[in-house]
């Protein structure tokens, strides 16, 4: 599925020497004049996409099935004698650990359930480019103070690793997720007895408890693994 996609890259993600490989013998543009595309800053250009945008859109669609992980708390509320309370967005806000040369940042890619694969990868180029200047040029734009439901890392895009530790600290949603890298392995379990070679990710979490269960936690990272494993359940659910 990946090297399909890396084939047809929007044009207006693409750097502009990229560009003219796409050129067209005949517009079609030259009857109708097609919508603006969105605008896309020169850092979130790209011309390969990886495997993160897929598992960010999938996660973000496991979501929308799961209102508890669309949740945070709020702790200083005056509500009912001064309890936290808990508030459930209408859309999928995912924070992103990011490393960079002065500290680990969390950027929020917001309302990630309303974007295509192609656009999360274009946000998460523009993010790691903010992230990269010294000093760090990332805003209260990228980084809100509500921030995300759910923290991932991408422990996998560091180093050989399958799993990890995430901690949640506090104020940092009700749950976190570490991603491994991407590997290709013989699954026994696979092919009615015969193994089958397939590619596996793992996945690592850890929850605020006063919210989500480790029942609960199993359960969505279930539903997730089933967007995962049948990306064309995204086509009938229009992207």
């Amino acid at each position: 599925m990946l090297p399909l996609l890396n084939a047809h890259i929007p044009t207006h993600y693409l750097p502009p020497l990229a560009r003219s490989d796409r050129a067209q013998v005949i517009s079609p543009s030259s009857f109708w004049e097609p919508p603006a595309p969105p605008e896309v800053p020169p850092t979130g250009h790209y011309t390969r996409l990886t495997y993160l945008p897929i598992l960010l859109k999938t996660l973000a669609r496991a979501m929308r099935d799961w209102p508890l992980f669309r949740a945070s708390i709020t702790p200083d509320s005056t509500v009912d004698g001064g309890k936290p309370t808990l508030t459930v967005r209408p859309h999928a806000d995912i924070s992103i650990a990011l490393s960079t040369p002065t500290g680990l940042y969390t950027p929020t890619l917001q309302a990630a359930d309303t974007h295509n694969v192609y656009s999360l990868a274009a946000q998460l180029r523009h993010l790691s480019a903010l992230g990269r200047q010294v000093p760090c040029a990332l805003s209260p734009a990228e980084m809100p103070r509500r921030g995300g439901t759910i923290s991932v890392s991408n422990v996998g895009g560091i180093g050989a690793v399958d799993s990890a530790a995430p901690v949640l600290v506090p104020g940092g949603g009700v749950a976190i997720v570490a991603i491994g890298r991407a590997k290709w392995v013989w699954d026994v379990d696979r092919g009615d007895g015969k193994g089958e070679r397939r590619l596996r990710v793992g996945v690592s979490w850890s929850a605020d408890h006063r919210v989500v269960e480790g029942a609960e936690l199993v359960a969505f990272s279930e539903a997730w693994r089933g967007w995962v494993e049948s990306p064309q359940r995204l086509i009938a659910d229009g992207l």
